[in-house]
């Protein structure tokens, strides 16, 4: 998960341990997509980078946003943790949330909007991942549903932490195959390392598991 800090004291990115961290000065524009719930944070030379939390020394409106005050670093850093026990690429205080940062954060004062919904098909267990002809042996958790548009298969899920896919994934090698035992290849992308290492992949078309 990538965070970017504005206007954030250096100290911070030490207190985000497996996060991926932007940090910046200062930020002349936020755009939130809500496609993909990706903040875009334009510098003033112009340079934009993309995050999906943003933590700012002033408030920024809109999700997946946190405002940064004296010690409640902590408080941040349990909420970005939440995010990823709930599988969640969304985070929204509740209006009605009475929020505290001396205290610990509590999950019925936000509202989590999970990677996908609608899940048709689920699977959990071993499987070989492909890339660049080398065969790797992982545990994965894939899911899947029907768009409702067009009729196509959408699959994806989680790779456990493996420090070979990690490598792959960070020198840029995010094409692979996936095959579940008695299975077939099939194609998808490395996207994103969570903080406990863990990888989403994503692919369209017939998924690795039994699909009709």
């Amino acid at each position: 998960m990538k965070v970017a800090l504005i206007d954030v004291p250096d100290r911070m990115i030490r207190m985000l341990p497996g996060f991926a961290v932007v940090l910046l000065d200062e930020a002349v524009k936020h755009e939130f997509d809500p496609r993909c719930d990706m903040w875009t944070v334009t510098a003033p030379s112009g340079r934009a980078t993309t995050a999906r939390v943003i933590v700012a020394s002033y408030p920024v409106r809109g999700p997946n946003t946190f405002l940064f005050e004296r010690n409640n670093y902590r408080y941040i850093k349990r909420c970005l943790r939440m995010m990823g026990r709930q599988d969640a690429r969304r985070i929204e205080a509740r209006p009605e949330a009475r929020i505290s940062y001396r205290r610990k954060p509590d999950p019925h004062n936000y509202i989590f909007t999970p990677y996908e919904s609608d899940v048709d098909e689920t699977h959990r267990g071993p499987a070989v991942l492909t890339v660049d002809g080398k065969q790797i042996d992982v545990q994965v958790h894939l899911m899947g549903h029907v768009q409702p548009i067009d009729g196509s298969y959408r699959w994806y899920g989680r790779i456990m932490a493996d420090l070979d896919v990690t490598s792959a994934h960070k020198s840029g090698r995010n094409d692979v195959t996936v095959r579940l035992p008695g299975g077939l290849d099939r194609e998808g992308r490395l996207t994103e390392l969570d903080p406990w290492g863990n990888i989403r992949i994503t692919g369209s078309g017939r998924p690795p598991f039994r699909y009709p």
